[in-house]
């Protein structure tokens, strides 16, 4: 416990140190890209745009940390109000939506709700949402990914369909703890195995439940 808990608060720290400079290494690149110091063309605007986008990839790893670490410590803030699960589901897939055009999957939303309201906090829903839809773009070569949402006396449901890879049985029982990765597609595929269990912590704050078939 003692080990784990120092884990925990070294992860913490090297993140807070890491994100400062990596915040400014980022608006640097935005502001020359932007022109501000002059025109920006060819081979170096190509050389700015992978070092924003690089510094987008980081500043989101160590975001991933420190909301694990809240997690893990039960001190994730939570924010509640009324919520329309539809309209947010929508807007996730149109940000998702190129990725999915990119490798040529039939991406699809299904709901017979106009809107449904639900106490959420707006933020911390959509990062589960993002992630799950991310998940089935990520671990699908071909094919198609389907969202949906529903709604039974009184429980929303929202779910994903992929006809991706699939899960491994022996990998299916932990899939929403800390550092699971499927071993097949480790070296492809980028991640370090934390988006579900957030993605746990944070629907049971809300008193719901995730799981996987």
């Amino acid at each position: 416990e003692d080990l784990s808990h120092f884990k925990t608060q070294l992860l913490s720290l090297a993140s807070h140190q890491i994100k400062s400079p990596l915040a400014a290494i980022k608006g640097f690149a935005s502001i020359l890209l932007e022109g501000l110091y002059g025109p920006v063309d060819g081979k170096v605007r190509e050389t700015l745009e992978k070092m924003k986008k690089s510094a987008d990839g980081l500043v989101n790893l160590i975001n991933t940390l420190l909301d694990f670490r809240r997690a893990e410590e039960g001190k994730m803030d939570y924010q509640f109000g009324k919520v329309d699960l539809v309209a947010l589901v929508r807007s996730e897939m149109e940000e998702l939506e190129p990725l999915a055009s990119g490798k040529s999957l039939a991406f699809t939303f299904e709901t017979p709700l106009r809107e449904v309201l639900v106490s959420a906090d707006t933020q911390k829903l959509k990062q589960v949402i993002q992630n799950i839809i991310d998940n089935a773009i990520k671990y699908t070569p071909s094919g198609f990914v389907k969202v949906s949402v529903t709604e039974d006396r009184g429980t929303v449901l929202f779910s994903v369909t992929d006809s991706g890879l699939g899960i491994p049985g022996e990998l299916l029982p932990n899939l929403f703890e800390e550092f699971i990765r499927d071993e097949r597609v480790r070296k492809e595929i980028m991640g370090i195995g934390l988006g579900l269990y957030i993605a746990r912590k944070i629907v049971e704050a809300h008193g719901g439940r995730i799981w996987a078939e």
